[in-house]
């Protein structure tokens, strides 16, 4: 089975990011690679949920991490078990045919009951050398049947004990070993057969497809004695017989197991006492098994980076991943790899506008569901078409996109921003500050910047008290040099910049006043924090140390 390749934006993914996602897995889809699965991070954010709903695509996977996983490794479909009731002959040819040490043992609801191994035959053997064990058996009918292949000449109703005994004696003196319920294996003497009725015999198990006299199934019938005529010889039907325990019988029912979601870190040491165990999801069933061999086995998850390339934005786990290519509109910068890459960044407005000339390279024609989820994160990474990062291929992709979706631009833009500005008041002011939130690292100093883009600035300016204290905190608790969050009015083009950190550094370097709070800024036309503000986190540095060095 061939390895998924996820692609994936950056953590907290926007609409850029899942429609590029979405619409760069299509294309590989189409081109062939069907193993290919579009993923985002986080929650679904308000406006992302609208044009998914408008397009009526279902939201790519959750995905939270890269980590390799149990999924990621474990063997699905057709894993070896046996049932809990299933004769313990049938559990060991099993294991003998399939080459297993061990499997789990599941009840007809298909949950994990316990485990069977080779260990536990080896101990039922032993345990049958025990004085106190020697001709005791978990008995049970069916599986008796079974196991002996036998045809059933009378069904018997008399209840079934746990003793087996070998008629190969005078009659009289084979009556006194007899006891309740027991289980007699015997060949065709009659006298023998009806003794044991007699004295209270549970079955009889008539070996060598031997005739049974009349008389014999007269009497067994008549005291509820079931009569079994099997083509094995009495040495073989014994050992059958030890072999149609139920496999529950000797199961090991303390046993280890994992979830498919688990990480290998944490299952690799329990496989390196237990050496396999089963897979469970989270109502107990098997899903499936694992065990040291499928570690050799084991791959990294195949990843496929969209809208970013910086190993802070990404989702957790990205070192421990396969990378396989990168597709981005911003700066280059510290996403490394073992061997060479897919790598396309341009700048651009957004992903999307890189994705359609990549269907137009290939030739493959922009499905509508597509070319409105691209359009939206187009519309939504370039302020509708207004921000200073928007080039003129933007809005000739634009007008492509919105003509295959049959959209208007400008009122696709305006609804979507509507529905992310909607559920502003009712956000938490953490979540308010990093649902589009990035960390920039430039030298020795860490910068954090968060942005909100709206039609409603009043809607979050009137909570600023409350967002310094978290941005206070947020601060504090990741050392960061300065965080930065941006509330940009995508109507007027003007931003306030709420500062936490190096507020008269960031003054200067924008040439503007603080406001009378102390920690903000309102600046005309700073819309794009990639463009406009990024860039300028080198001088803020600069200055940072410079006063440093000064003090």
């Amino acid at each position: 089975m061939a390895r998924p390749v996820y692609v994936i934006g950056h953590k907290n993914s926007d609409m850029d990011s899942v429609a590029s996602a979405y619409a760069y897995a299509h294309l590989l889809q189409m081109q062939g690679e069907e193993q290919t699965i579009a993923a985002r991070h986080g929650e679904l954010k308000p406006e992302i949920r609208f044009v998914l709903n408008r397009f009526q695509v279902e939201p790519p996977e959750a995905l939270e991490d890269v980590h390799l996983q149990v999924r990621d490794v474990m063997a699905r479909g057709g894993v070896i078990s046996a049932y809990v009731d299933q004769p313990l002959l049938e559990a060991g040819q099993l294991l003998q045919k399939h080459n297993h040490r061990s499997m789990p043992v599941i009840g007809r609801d298909k949950k994990v009951y316990g485990i069977i191994s080779n260990t536990d035959f080896a101990k039922l053997f032993f345990n049958e050398l025990d004085p106190q064990c020697v001709n005791r058996v978990a008995l049970h009918r069916d599986n008796l049947v079974r196991v002996l292949k036998g045809r059933v000449l009378v069904e018997g109703r008399r209840p079934l004990g746990d003793r087996v005994l070998v008629g190969a004696m005078e009659a009289q003196t084979m009556a006194r070993y007899i006891e309740q319920g027991s289980v007699v294996v015997m060949g065709d003497r009659e006298d023998a057969q009806l003794a044991a009725i007699e004295r209270g015999a549970a079955v009889l198990v008539i070996t060598g497809n031997l005739l049974v006299s009349e008389r014999t199934l007269a009497s067994a019938h008549k005291h509820g004695v079931m009569v079994i005529s099997t083509g094995h010889h009495t040495f073989t039907t014994v050992r059958l017989i030890n072999l149609s325990i139920s496999t529950q019988d000797i199961m090991d029912r303390e046993f280890d197991f994992c979830h498919p979601e688990d990480y290998m870190s944490d299952v690799q040491p329990l496989l390196a006492r237990r050496q396999s165990m089963p897979i469970v999801d989270h109502e107990g069933k098997l899903v499936g098994y694992i065990s040291r061999a499928d570690l050799i086995n084991a791959r990294p998850k195949r990843v496929i980076l969209v809208d970013h390339n910086e190993r802070s934005q990404a989702v957790d786990g990205i070192e421990e991943a396969e990378l396989l290519g990168v597709i981005d509109h911003h700066r280059v910068a510290d996403v490394y790899t073992t061997k060479p890459i897919m790598f396309r960044v341009e700048p651009v407005g957004c992903t999307g506008t890189i994705i359609v000339e990549l269907y137009h390279e290939a030739r493959v024609a922009i499905p509508r569901e597509v070319a409105g989820l691209l359009l939206a994160g187009l519309l939504y990474d370039t302020l509708i078409l207004r921000s200073p990062t928007c080039t003129a291929l933007d809005k000739r992709v634009a007008a492509e996109l919105a003509t295959i979706a049959g959209e208007d631009i400008e009122q696709l833009g305006r609804e979507m921003f509507a529905a992310a500005t909607a559920h502003l008041a009712e956000k938490k002011a953490e979540a308010l500050l990093t649902s589009d939130f990035k960390e920039f690292t430039v030298r020795d100093n860490t910068f954090a910047i968060g942005t909100v883009e709206t039609t409603s600035p009043a809607m979050i300016e009137k909570r600023i008290p409350e967002l310094y204290v978290t941005m206070q905190r947020i601060a504090q608790e990741h050392n960061y040099t300065s965080f930065l969050f941006m509330i940009v009015n995508i109507i007027t083009m003007q931003c306030r910049l709420l500062i936490w950190g190096a507020e008269h550094v960031v003054a200067n370097v924008l040439a503007v006043p603080l406001e009378s709070d102390g920690h903000s800024v309102v600046v005309e036309g700073l819309v794009s924090r990639k463009k406009q503000l990024v860039p300028l986190l080198g001088r803020i540095q600069a200055a940072i140390g410079e006063k440093r060095s000064n003090t």
